[in-house]
């Protein structure tokens, strides 16, 4: 038996170890065996330990030792849960070991995010345990909402906790599951407040996922920057309880009844999303780079991924709707002079060149590869009753998701893939996904039927389809917005509908239908006169010039393109 070492630890620890190596000298293995548990709860991760324990175990009278025991406490989730699932019990087995083997088992699953499989193995555990052991009950019960938590099925739940009080550890856990309740039932504020109960709970000590789920109840609060502050937090906080970077366990009470598992990737994945909302794509890229190597599976990395490179060349619309600064958007400067300058017009941004090869970088090129990563590794439901759970189990960091949720990513991943062809030049492709994404029919939210009429009438426009086009831009068609989520532009129906009559507009104004084009675009510039974008404004000038209304293009410019004043009074004086 190794006296291990002995830097660091505390004089409890020291005097625990030095009691378990005498009893062990003594032959007392029950003695040692019961002092190494004490010690295992000072410390949770130390792999020695572990080790000693095994070995007191094996000479304990009555306590068989598993494998797959000693892969749980070294955190080799997968290994262990493989080996662990070959002793399920048989209807044979001593209670006491079938209860330890499943337990085992639970915690495992729970580990590898398979709630479902958790749950049987509590159910199996429901008729072993004695309703007088109030610690085991304890047990069960926390192990039984954790598996609800982690399936969200919490209606239920968040009752049957409400009036119970459980004793030591195990009501540790029972505040922080009570505090995921409410944080996904909304009620951030009163999350934060468990949380806070269940560290004072714990004597103060504070855990990494205590910072982890502060970072997730920011982010959801709309403070991304506020949240990276927090998941910062524990991920020093992981570094220092394990610097080789495996899994710790988490739990209030650092024992293998409740415990919680976390990783630096997770946490890494975690501040990148944060980042992306709070519009620092670049840090948010390299952090996700770092997470994709271990978890390739997982569509959402590759997704987001791809919204980094999206967001760096267009980090918002507003330049699309801005009445700011307005003649530098209108004039590309002037000629001449005095009586004879002349501005000349602005043009729009040139299209996104593409860039040669597909070296992770913040380009739409690697974004569009990202996107088709992602869509590849999406599930194939066999049939309309198919509900399982996605993006369980090792390979994964994002949520688990429902059949619903895969459809939702599958929407956003089509989305972004018709507007990244075009971006890049690829129209006949960008239309394609566009009609993938409209073909849902009334199951397409409202946005991003929206971003689907658009991406295919600009896609059959390029494609010299310009009536065909036109069909995709009928103001009418825009019933609702849903799904656009918050600070999407536009944000209200009226705002959707004037988009698409823009576009309409530019549809007629293309085939050279002025009257058609002039009677939909001059009502947007009469009703928004002064909040009015600068394409707006520019379709207008145009749209006058060509239909022969040189006065009216004149006013246009004296109104909203101050510059002509300004050049005018800069010539000098000749008299």
């Amino acid at each position: 038996m190794s006296g291990g070492d002995r830097g660091g630890i505390s004089d409890k620890e020291k005097g625990l170890a030095a009691e378990a190596l005498s009893k062990f000298a003594e032959a007392d293995y029950s003695g040692c065996l019961g002092s190494l548990e004490q010690l295992e709860i000072l410390r949770p991760t130390d792999v020695k330990l572990a080790h000693n324990k095994i070995v007191a175990q094996c000479r304990a009278e009555g306590s068989p030792v598993q494998l797959s025991e000693v892969k749980f406490q070294q955190r080799h989730i997968l290994q262990a849960s493989q080996l662990a699932s070959r002793l399920l019990p048989a209807d044979k087995t001593k209670p006491e070991f079938k209860k330890k083997v499943l337990f085992l088992n639970a915690e495992l699953s729970l580990a590898l995010r398979q709630p479902e499989e958790a749950a049987q193995h509590a159910s199996k555990l429901q008729p072993l345990v004695d309703g007088t052991n109030e610690e085991e009950s304890s047990r069960l019960l926390i192990l039984k909402a954790r598996c609800q938590v982690l399936s969200r099925q919490i209606k239920s739940l968040k009752k049957e906790l409400k009036s119970v009080i459980l004793p030591g550890a195990v009501g540790v856990t029972c505040e922080f599951v009570r505090s995921h309740i409410e944080f996904q039932c909304g009620n951030f504020r009163k999350s934060i407040k468990m949380l806070n109960t269940a560290v004072q709970a714990a004597g103060n000590r504070v855990f990494p996922h205590y910072y982890n789920n502060l970072g997730c109840i920011h982010q959801n609060m709309k403070k991304p920057n506020l949240a990276v502050y927090y998941f910062k937090n524990s991920l020093d906080r992981l570094e220092a309880a394990s610097p080789s970077g495996n899994v710790v366990p988490c739990a209030p009470d650092g024992g293998k009844e409740s415990t919680s598992w976390l990783t630096q990737s997770q946490v890494l994945y975690n501040i990148s999303l944060s980042l992306l909302h709070a519009k620092r794509p670049h840090i948010a890229f390299e952090l996700l780079l770092e997470v994709v190597s271990s978890h390739y599976l997982d569509p959402h990395v590759w997704f987001h991924l791809a919204e980094c490179c999206i967001q760096h060349h267009q980090p918002d619309n507003d330049k699309h709707f801005s009445v700011a600064d307005r003649a530098a958007e209108i004039s590309n400067g002037g000629v001449g002079a005095g009586l004879s300058h002349k501005i000349i017009a602005g043009n729009p941004a040139d299209p996104v060149s593409p860039s040669p090869g597909t070296t992770p970088s913040l380009t739409l090129d690697f974004a569009y590869v990202c996107l088709k990563n992602a869509e590849s590794l999406l599930p194939k439901f066999e049939s309309e009753s198919d509900d399982w759970g996605f993006c369980t189990g090792v390979g994964y960091i994002g949520n688990p998701m429902n059949r619903k949720e895969v459809d939702q990513l599958t929407i956003a991943i089509l989305s972004a893939k018709s507007y990244v062809a075009l971006s890049v030049g690829d129209f006949i492709l960008a239309g394609e996904y566009a009609e993938d994404l409209l073909a849902r029919g009334s199951s397409l939210p409202g946005a991003y039927s929206l971003l689907a009429h658009l991406y295919a009438a600009e896609s059959l426009i390029l494609q010299d389809r310009l009536s065909d086009a036109i069909k995709h831009l009928d103001p009418e068609s825009i019933l609702d917005l849903e799904g656009g989520g918050g600070g999407w532009s536009p944000n209200d129906v009226a705002e959707g509908r004037a988009m698409i009559q823009y576009n309409l507009a530019v549809g007629f104004a293309l085939r050279e239908e002025w009257e058609k084009a002039g009677s939909l675009v001059v009502p947007l510039y009469n009703n928004n006169k002064h909040g009015m974008s600068v394409q707006v404004l520019l379709l207008n000038l145009y749209i006058s010039l060509r239909r022969g209304d040189v006065e009216r293009a004149r006013r246009l410019v004296r109104e909203h393109c101050p510059v002509l004043e300004k050049t005018r009074d800069h010539q000098p004086n000749t008299g």
